[in-house]
């Protein structure tokens, strides 16, 4: 089959990668072909259209992204989302033989590429698939990077109007999949679907423990619990910060975030208060994952009042490492079952910092939990994490 995809990251870097080119590049070792179309949301200003064929043979597209400077942070990024798409729109139809193509791929915000959508349409792509890992403009209100009122109501009604542009939906778990259903509307003949987030599953080598902590700077005898990410808003960094603040002994756990972003501030603030914990900023990926095998467990929050569930992508990161996971998670989230299940980590519930901290401590210190996460990650990580899921239901939308 033809596909053309179609997303706002796609690196072609040597030593980079992303959820979008582990997809193209999965489908392309399956037989297939994938042409896409890069609409680059970080491209500097003066960037120009650039074609490349990537090392797999995947012909991409690079188109940036385009803005109004000088406006107020919504009105720009509105004029982002329509300037842009327009661009992206002109681009699809110049570099790309719509009309040859099985199907189109592409990901939510569908607003963010209506007119390459309506030239898809127009075109006669007979399948065209969107994966929903986060309910735009929902998720973004809810976390406070989108105001309410009326750029809230038109966002919503532009994004529903789309969505029925689309033969299949894509979400990442059952429970997204009942929220879908609950508060959108999803025509008879549209296929919903579920599949996990993906990412490379290998397992990352085993380094000197001691040795990577002295080179960056931490103790060598204590335990550590990593955040590894964007510091932004939708991270709960606030609730990992107050469950260390419940942790005041020196000796006890050690929370290391690694990373930078709108809210790093807060937390070297905090790192400069607090003995238990440290500030690192964002390291290249194979340092980061270096860092992280020399730790004892993985971090993870969502924030209170989202009404759809997320799978964090650094949980990959961390069962790669071998590290058991601690998330503090809303209720009712699939995604909490299947760490459990699997036997590489635990959920607590929003609002209970100290119960968060406690049992971020017991798994960092329980030799049995490193035993078994070393069996227990890579099966979670075949199983559960693996692309082949994500070609699987593209193949099954696209039939």
């Amino acid at each position: 089959m033809r596909f053309l995809m179609v997303c706002m990251q796609y690196p072609t870097e040597p030593g980079r990668s992303y959820m979008t080119t582990e997809l193209s590049d999965a489908l392309v070792a399956a037989g297939h072909t994938v042409e896409v179309l890069h609409l680059d949301w970080t491209a500097p200003a003066d960037a120009r259209l650039d074609v490349l064929t990537s090392a797999t043979g995947v012909r991409v597209v690079r188109c940036p992204a385009l803005a109004l400077d000088g406006l107020g942070g919504v009105v720009r990024g509105a004029s982002k989302f329509l300037l842009s798409g327009l661009r992206a729109g002109r681009v699809a139809r110049r570099s790309f033989d719509l009309g040859s193509f099985d199907a189109l791929i592409t990901w939510a915000p569908a607003v963010a590429i209506a007119p390459v959508l309506a030239q898809a349409r127009q075109a006669g792509i007979p399948r065209r698939v969107l994966f929903i890992w986060d309910f735009f403009p929902d998720h973004h209100r809810e976390i406070g990077r989108m105001p309410g009122g009326l750029p809230f109501q038109v966002a919503r009604a532009w994004e529903q109007r789309l969505l029925g542009d689309f033969t299949a939906v894509v979400c990442t778990l059952p429970g997204n999949a009942d929220y879908l259903r609950r508060n959108w509307t999803v025509k008879p003949d549209q296929r919903v679907l579920v599949t996990p987030i993906w990412s490379d599953v290998a397992l990352v080598p085993v380094v000197d423990r001691a040795a990577m902590r002295v080179r960056h700077g931490l103790p060598t005898d204590r335990p550590i619990a990593v955040f590894g990410g964007q510091m932004v808003e939708g991270r709960g960094l606030e609730q990992i910060l107050e469950a260390a603040r419940r942790e005041k002994r020196a000796d006890q756990l050690l929370f290391l975030f690694v990373g930078d972003g709108r809210l790093a501030p807060i937390v070297r603030a905090e790192a400069a208060r607090a003995a238990n914990v440290a500030w690192r900023p964002g390291l290249p990926r194979d340092d980061y994952l270096a860092l992280l095998t020399a730790c004892d467990v993985g971090l993870v929050a969502t924030v209170p009042g989202v009404t759809s569930y997320s799978i964090p992508s650094k949980t990959i990161d961390y069962l790669r490492a071998g590290l058991p996971v601690t998330v503090a998670i809303e209720p009712g989230n699939d995604f909490v079952a299947e760490l459990e299940r699997y036997g590489v980590g635990v959920g607590i519930p929003f609002g209970q910092p100290a119960r968060f901290g406690e049992a971020a401590a017991r798994l960092a210190t329980d030799p049995a939990w490193r035993a078994a996460i070393r069996t227990a990650a890579p099966r979670c990580l075949e199983e559960f994490f693996h692309v082949r899921r994500a070609v699987e239901a593209v193949l099954e939308a696209a039939a």
